[in-house]
């Protein structure tokens, strides 16, 4: 195990994990839309720019992957808020719960393609 390693992602993840905690303030609190479906989108576009960058061949540094893929990233996202918001919008309106999760998850993996596409097509 690699000290600098932990530290580098330490670094990121508490970037990541202020950033997620401050967020809320910039977003538009309107039309029901959480502020957790908000950033795990906006997280999945970046993680998939990162990595569409690398799989184009832009060299980008072991400690500056770690920094931004596992700590930023992995601490600005949540998978633990969205299960409890949409265990809390079960009890609510199952319908919202529903369209909630479909949203986030396939949104997500959408948003991550898009990235992913945006930069193997500018990096080239």
């Amino acid at each position: 195990m690699d000290i600098r390693l932990i530290v580098i992602v330490g670094i990121g993840g508490a970037s990541g994990a202020i950033l997620r905690y401050i967020a809320p303030t910039f977003l538009p609190n309107q039309y029901g839309i959480s502020d957790t479906m908000i950033i795990n989108l906006l997280g999945s576009l970046f993680i998939g720019l990162l990595f569409g960058a690398i799989s184009n061949g832009l060299e980008i540094t072991e400690e500056t992957i770690i920094l931004i893929g596992t700590g930023f990233l992995g601490a600005f996202t949540t998978m633990s808020t969205f299960a409890i918001e949409t265990v809390d919008l079960i009890q609510e309106n199952t319908f919202s719960a529903i369209l909630y999760v479909f949203i986030t998850i396939f949104g997500s993996i959408f948003l991550a393609w898009v990235g992913y596409f945006m930069a193997t097509s500018f990096i080239s």
